[in-house]
């Protein structure tokens, strides 16, 4: 059975899935040890556009509930709508959440605006789109460093996705 999760919910779970594991040890994940940290919106700055894309940043108040530090290493993610890579992102840049403080995580995006136009008649019909979130997340490690790997998928029209934007933006 499909997920109906919407793509934008996806990424904030990543985000909070980046943040949760980023200092945490392989056991404490495994016990369940740690909450998961709260994110918000902060802000959306929109870039130039080049040949490859239009640029994006999110920024994200992360809050740490846990009484230890977080860290991660680094991240990477896209979201493919019907096949279509539509999205990616990617950073090396080491973040570490204070033990239950808030941090200011910024997460680049680059619309893909070739691949996006070849959906927009499907986009305007209102039609179901079939969306794929994948990447990974780059854990800090007694050993260096490992990736864990990520990947959701489900269903949704436009609508509905405008209308869980909309409600998370409130």
């Amino acid at each position: 059975m499909v997920s109906r999760t919407p793509w934008w919910q996806i990424l904030i779970l990543a985000a909070v899935i980046l943040a949760c594991l980023g200092g945490c040890g392989v056991q404490q994940l495994t016990r369940g040890e740690l909450e998961p940290p709260k994110v918000a919106l902060q802000s959306l700055a929109v870039g130039l556009p080049t040949p490859q894309g239009l640029p994006l940043e999110c920024a994200l108040v992360v809050d740490n509930p846990n009484p230890q530090d977080l860290r991660i290493l680094g991240y990477d993610y896209e979201l493919k709508l019907e096949g279509r890579q539509v999205l990616q992102g990617e950073s090396r840049e080491e973040v570490t959440l204070p033990a239950r403080g808030q941090a200011l995580v910024r997460v680049p995006i680059l619309v893909k605006l070739r691949a996006l136009s070849g959906l927009l008649p499907a986009i305007l019909r209102e039609e179901k789109l079939h969306y794929q979130v994948a990447g990974g997340v780059r854990l800090a490690s007694l050993l260096g460093g490992f990736r864990v790997p990520f990947n959701f998928q489900g269903q949704m029209t436009p609508k509905e996705g405008r209308e869980q934007l909309r409600l998370f933006l409130q």
